[in-house]
């Protein structure tokens, strides 16, 4: 069995709702094979089972993050059927797991696209950074006009206070929330009212200086960012790949 072949339908739908594409670390190989033909030489051959080791891994990492979105949800779910909605009371291990899943769900997604990181330097600029910022930032400074599109991509992300981009990478000027979650504090999160006069309340998301965030809606559009990240990098990826094999194949 390929190790890529994960049963992704489990990690990504819930008693709720189904809400992923497919996604599968994979690309990434069938990208590091572009660059690195097998059987060419022995660099060549340990530089592309680098990369493969590296997509693994971040498949592996995609499949907790789903994992651990799709059991908050489960989660909550449970949690609430318990309570009476006008008043929920959330504390203790139902508080507990709610956060578990959470911040598992923030950090795995993080982990992700540090890994990514690794691969994406490689085949972009040939080297090795082991940070997505590090790497965003490398992006943001080229002046190809192949990485346009994604350059642009980036900054639209970085604008919105609360896209996955921003959430796992934060800013020169303040941290992100993975980083608020590893040094300093808990997520923060309550029961409110959805809307004025209502009745009944609903679960949201609180981050320092912006409004609140219905937790539902950050699951919802969160997980599917990160997944809207590697897919637009790849496929700016794979253009670059592509048109530099066609001019060592021109030269020749």
């Amino acid at each position: 069995m390929d190790e890529f072949d994960m049963l992704y339908d489990d990690w990504m739908s819930c008693k709720i709702k189904k809400i992923e594409r497919n996604f599968t670390a994979k690309e990434f190989v069938a990208l590091a094979e572009i660059k690195y033909p097998k059987d060419q030489s022995k660099e060549i051959d340990e530089k592309f089972d680098f990369l493969y080791e590296k997509a693994l891994a971040a498949h592996q990492k995609i499949a907790m993050m789903m994992y651990a979105k799709s059991k908050f949800l489960e989660i909550q779910e449970d949690f609430e059927s318990t309570q009476n909605m006008d008043i929920p009371a959330l504390y203790g291990m139902g508080k507990t797991e709610l956060l578990f899943y959470f911040e598992s769900m923030i950090i795995f997604a993080r982990n992700t696209l540090d890994i990514v990181a690794y691969i994406y330097s490689d085949l972009f600029f040939d080297q090795r950074m082991d940070s997505f910022n590090k790497f965003v930032k490398k992006i943001k400074k080229s002046e190809s006009s192949i990485l346009a599109e994604l350059k642009q991509f980036y900054n639209e992300l970085e604008e919105d206070e609360m896209s996955a981009l921003k959430v796992l990478c934060g800013t020169e000027k303040g941290r992100a929330l993975r980083d608020i979650i590893i040094h300093q504090a808990n997520v923060r999160i309550g029961y409110y009212e959805y809307k004025k006069d209502s009745e009944k309340e609903r679960l949201f998301l609180e981050v320092k200086d912006k409004k609140l965030i219905d937790i539902d809606f950050f699951i919802f559009y969160f997980t599917q960012e990160v997944i809207d990240i590697m897919e637009l990098t790849n496929k700016c990826c794979k253009k670059q790949l592509q048109l530099t094999r066609e001019l060592i194949e021109w030269e020749r």
